[in-house]
């Protein structure tokens, strides 16, 4: 109320005179430009007022003080739909007596704005003069203004340059009109619909269309689609990357040639053509969207192979735990940030870089020389420090750093950080260089370091932040040693920069990142009324608890289902075949892009319903629930085997996976195999993994060979610990780890057949199961606590 009264004093409102400088018939300065911004809690009433006396014409002899106006925020105070569209009539009619430029009405809940819908229209014959809009965050979405919006751009707004319809939750029908719109437009250069739900077809109809219209006189040169669920596709994004390139090259051009020309005037700082546009207006803005962009890679190898083509296992990182921690991070920081996952291979990078990331993130396993990568078929990719430094800088512009932060978590890491310094990466955070990083060490450092990032707080005071979370942790034993190990580098530089600069957002995410947490559902997938999501209905079973010790299973196997069409993992029951497949499947589903297996059908073993062979049936059902495809009720086998064919037919690479066949029988059986000889006989890019007792000897009926990898026990280590992790004697992660090193010494236990010769561990052995997984999980809940005492005393007599 008091900034209402004040402008109105300044406008000569009141009759008697006011204390100031200025004379009759004059006003005492200017209004250029006017912000209240995020404050839902002042009356409709005042903002009302506020309206009036901008709209108030000047007095005889006075000028008005805002006859320079040129730029009103209004933005984030919830002034809703009418006093939104009262806004656009002030801005928009030919009466007004001032001249803005940008408005800005976002977050400000038009949603189906009828009111500005109709304020549009009327305005329709009025002499364009609105060059900036931001209509962003407005949930325009729930109507139909955006579509008046995008038809306005042919008359009312054909002067925009910048127009921001960005998290409205738009569909394909605005993108639609919106490539209808643009050939004809010839003065807009920014747009943004980033955050929004427009279908994978319409962007590609979008691409097409300004593809084909690249020599129009379109100035479009910057289109903002980030954040769009569902994601743009690889292909997409390069597509349209390169588009706008092309078309900023020839405004660019055009502006120059347009100035060589006798007789035309040099660009003045008033000057509203394309050059000053772009530079003032687009260009922060789309190094804002780098900035804000994350690329989280990481790397999980099965294997590590020797000279001798021995393999040995790598252990499996709690890579989901990390995931969340940075997806519950971003989420309470509620900051416009783009986040996504991939797994570590060298071409991720090289995308990550060709997008022109801010922020890389890597974790996996460390080394003192290299930087652990895979290699894409689930063996290590050993990259070392001059591979990665010119991997890094190929084709960096000059001047340009690759990346403006880096984060390498892992152990020994101090080299590869000084690589990405070498690169000329400004702020990289890593380990010291003889380091062995404690997990929980370095889960409080990342969750408190970005967080104070994702707040806008330099790379200096969150790095401090992170190592005070560490030092004090409950769960970091010798904090004040871990959190030494933790560096900035480079260790002379400027750190007091803040390199997230992003806006708050009401909800984060608006779409869940690529890769992100299985914990976690987004915004239009399973669960969500959404009809534009293209996340599948069907979902993997989830991981066997307490899995692990069969890395080298996984990569065997693995590469068996890449190169080959048909493989049956064998094996007695009970020794974890069905979890292998299950977590095999998991591993190649987070590495779709690398692994091309554009989808995963598992299919559990099920008893006979209703005379039909239950696994074609339920592949049925699953095709069915993840195409959205009605299926008709009564089908029989012939009918369904056809649908399974068609559907097939149309994928792209896919992988069946069939668990425990041996407990078919007779026609079912029977059936089964007939029903896989068809799929593999009739389709050329469906493999097929399968778990039995014995062989399915299908040679003769396919022409394809059955490829079997016979599944042993676990190892002596392994055994002991799935045991501890399943023994309810045991409470907390450091009992389970002490009950390891008691009974399975990483030093006692060179490879082979640890167990062989040594009588002790024969026996401990026996006692957890002899390696087979069902009888560990028996013996883990099955041991008494007397039982589980004389266990952990064999070991203990003979150390």
């Amino acid at each position: 109320l008091t900034l209402v009264h004040n402008l109105q004093s300044m406008a000569g409102d009141d009759d008697e005179d006011t204390v100031g400088s200025g004379t009759v018939g004059s006003t005492k300065g200017f209004v250029c430009t006017l912000a209240v911004m995020n404050s839902p809690y002042i009356k409709e009433s005042t903002f009302t007022s506020l309206i009036e006396t901008l709209q108030r014409p000047p007095r005889d002899g006075m000028a008005s003080l805002f006859n320079s106006l040129h730029t009103l925020d209004l933005s984030g105070n919830n002034l809703g739909d009418d006093v939104s569209a009262r806004v656009l009539e002030m801005v928009l009619l030919p009466s007004s007596s001032h001249n803005i430029e940008r408005l800005d009405l976002s977050n400000n809940g038009i949603k189906e704005g009828y009111s500005v819908k109709e304020t549009l229209e009327d305005c329709r014959s009025s002499k364009p003069k609105l060059k900036g809009l931001n209509m962003s965050r407005n949930d325009l979405g729930a109507g139909d203004v955006a579509s008046a919006i995008v038809y306005s751009l042919g008359d009312v707004l054909s002067e925009l340059t910048c127009l921001d319809l960005s998290s409205n939750f738009l569909t394909g029908k605005v993108l639609d009109r919106l490539g209808g719109a643009l050939p004809f437009n010839s003065r807009l250069e920014n747009l943004n619909v980033s955050n929004n739900r427009f279908k994978l077809s319409s962007v590609e109809s979008l691409i097409s269309m300004l593809d084909r219209a690249a020599k129009s006189s379109s100035r479009l040169s910057f289109l903002h689609l980030n954040g769009n669920s569902p994601a743009l596709t690889f292909k997409q994004e390069i597509m349209l990357s390169q588009i706008m390139i092309e078309n900023r090259k020839r405004c660019i051009s055009t502006h120059f040639e347009e100035r060589s020309k006798p007789g035309k005037a040099s660009v003045d700082d008033s000057s509203t053509g394309p050059l000053s546009t772009l530079s003032e207006i687009t260009f922060p803005k789309f190094d804002r969207e780098r900035r804000n962009m994350i690329t989280v890679l990481f790397s999980a190898p099965l294997v590590w192979k020797d000279d001798r083509n021995n393999y040995y296992p790598i252990e499996m990182l709690d890579f989901e735990l990390e995931k969340s921690l940075l997806w519950q991070c971003f989420t309470e920081a509620s900051r416009n940030i783009d986040l996504s996952y991939e797994n570590a291979t060298t071409d991720r990078l090289q995308a990550a870089r060709t997008k022109g990331c801010g922020c890389l993130h890597y974790s996996g396993h460390g080394h003192p020389t290299h930087l652990t990568f895979e290699d894409g078929s689930g063996g290590i990719h050993w990259l070392e420090v001059d591979q990665l430094k010119d991997l890094i800088l190929a084709g960096s512009e000059s001047g340009r750093p690759p990346f403006n932060f880096v984060f390498v978590s892992a152990c020994h890491s101090f080299l590869a950080g000084q690589t990405f310094v070498d690169a000329g990466v400004p702020h990289v955070v890593c380990c010291q260089q003889e380091a062995q990083l404690m997990d929980n060490a370095a889960l409080s450092f990342t969750r408190a370091f970005y967080l104070a990032l994702a707040f806008g707080r330099t790379v200096k005071e969150s790095f401090d932040i992170g190592k005070q979370a560490v030092l004090n942790s409950p769960t970091v034993p010798n904090a004040n040693v871990e959190m030494e190990k933790f560096l900035l580098l480079p260790q002379d530089g400027n750190h007091d920069v803040a390199v997230l600069d992003a806006e708050p957002v009401p909800e984060w995410p608006l779409l869940q990142p690529k890769g992100g947490p299985k914990t976690f559902l987004r915004r239009g997938s399973v669960g969500s009324s959404s009809q534009e999501t293209e996340s599948p209905a069907y979902k993997l079973p989830s991981l066997a608890q307490g899995f692990s010790g069969r890395e080298t299973d996984m990569y065997h196997v693995l590469n068996l289902v890449l190169s080959r069409r048909l493989v049956n993992i064998t094996g007695p029951s009970g020794m974890g075949r069905s979890s292998l497949a299950v977590a095999l499947c998991h591993y190649i589903d987070e590495r779709k892009s690398t692994m091309m297996f554009e989808q995963i059908y598992f299919v559990r073993s099920t008893a006979k319903r209703k005379g039909r062979s239950s696994p074609i049936f339920s592949l049925c059902e699953q095709i069915a629930m993840n195409t959205k495809v009605a299926i008709p009720t009564n089908l029989d086998l012939d009918e369904t085997v056809e649908i399974i064919l068609r559907a097939l037919r149309k994928t792209k690479k896919t992988l069946l996976v069939f668990e425990r066949i041996e407990a078919l029988e007779g026609a079912d059986a029977q059936d089964f195999q007939f029903f896989l000889g068809q799929i593999l006989a009739e389709t050329k890019d469906v493999h097929v993994l399968i778990s039995s007792d014995k062989s399915l000897g299908l040679l003769q009926l396919t022409g394809v060979g059955e490829d079997m990898y016979e599944l042993g026990p676990l190892n002596f280590r392994s055994t002991v610990k799935l045991f501890a992790f399943c023994c309810p004697h045991l409470q907390s992660t450091r009992e389970r780890k002490e009950l390891l090193d008691l009974l399975a010494p990483e030093a006692d236990i060179p490879g082979g057949d640890e167990t062989r010769g040594n009588e002790v561990t024969e026996k401990v052995n026996t006692m957890l199961g002899d390696g087979i997984p069902a009888r560990i999980l028996s013996a883990a809940y099955q041991m008494t606590l007397e039982e589980f005492n004389e266990l952990k005393s064999l070991r203990q007599c003979v150390n």
